[in-house]
């Protein structure tokens, strides 16, 4: 334990001089002024209860000495703020999750079984940020990348209750709506892509794509193009498949599995019970996922003892105080 200003101490001197030297001055001065003669005093100071009083003030007049100086010392010591320093590592969440929902009409059916997994998934995270793009023939941001948990699980109900028509909110496609073509799953994918941030920072970058790849439509991009531009961003894409009851079912799932490997991710088709908790894991193994800063001194103050010693002694005091009916 240190003392972040250790310097107040020197106040103590003059006041530990003062306690020495001021009794000793008063008591000579005392001694050499002319005494008054009182006839029969030792008969008075030999009495019992006499000595036994003269005893006990002495005893509460150096107890109340030591009492008062420690206060002071342990006041000085709680001036002097002791501080306990010590070096931190820190580490922080530098994971970054958009899920890309396709809402197009041969979707609709299980773009909610998809929203409540994101919400299991969502679960499954702790200081990741989470966004939410939908699209069809053109993308729509739902929210942006948060890390407010509780904002990211009223948003995705919002959007799941108004798909299933239970909702305050009749139209869950606004936005997606304003190009040409359906289900563009390549222009989807690469809205998703943009939806990334703080492009200058180290971060791991994950996009959960849910779509069954059914293109109408001419895209901007294609999904393989979308796919290397997911790659070229340091992106990887976890591919969710609800067309399908297993992997390679069709050559759109074929396709699909194939672009989503190509970045890194992995991928699923949703009927498969393990989807959720291991797109957790592919994602918890992503490289940079914690990126750690550099030690940190941190300085923090530790006066409790001293409050505490404080006060026992202030009550001493006052009781002492009460004692000798000062």
């Amino acid at each position: 334990m240190g003392l972040a200003n250790a310097w107040i101490l020197l106040g103590l001197v003059p006041v530990v001089v003062a306690v020495i030297v001021v009794p000793r001055l008063t008591r000579r001065r005392r001694s050499s002024d002319a005494a008054v003669p009182v006839a029969h005093t030792g008969r008075l100071t030999r009495l019992p209860g006499f000595v036994a009083a003269v005893s006990r003030m002495r005893g509460l007049s150096v107890v109340t000495l030591v009492l008062v100086s420690l206060f002071m010392v342990t006041a000085a010591l709680l001036a002097a703020r002791p501080t306990v320093t010590s070096t931190e590592k820190l580490t922080k969440f530098t994971r970054d999750v958009v899920l890309c929902l396709d809402v197009s009409g041969s979707m609709t059916d299980v773009d909610i079984d998809v929203l409540e997994r994101f919400k299991e998934l969502s679960e499954g995270f702790e200081g990741e940020r989470l966004a939410l793009v939908i699209f069809n023939s053109s993308a729509a941001q739902v929210f942006p990348l948060t890390d407010d948990y509780d904002y990211v699980a009223q948003q995705v109900e919002a959007v799941r209750s108004s798909l299933d028509g239970t909702g305050e909110f009749g139209d869950a496609f606004g936005g997606t709506l304003t190009g040409e073509g359906a289900s563009l799953i390549g222009d989807g994918l690469a809205s998703c892509v943009l939806t990334f941030d703080r492009t200058d920072e180290k971060r791991s970058r994950s996009v959960v794509l849910a779509t069954d790849n059914d293109i109408n439509g001419t895209p901007i991009m294609t999904l393989d193009e979308a796919g290397s531009f997911a790659k070229s961003r340091d992106v990887r894409v976890y591919g969710i498949d609800p067309s399908v009851s297993k992997p390679g079912d069709s050559e759109d799932s074929a396709e699909f599995q194939r672009v989503v490997d190509s970045t890194g991710g992995d991928y699923f088709v949703l009927e498969s019970t393990d989807t959720v908790p291991t797109i957790v894991d592919g994602i918890e193994a992503t490289e940079a996922a914690l990126v750690d800063d550099e030690p940190k001194l941190i300085v923090s103050d530790q006066p409790t003892i001293f409050v505490v010693l404080a006060v026992v002694l202030l009550g001493g005091l006052l009781v002492l105080a009460w004692r000798a009916r000062l």
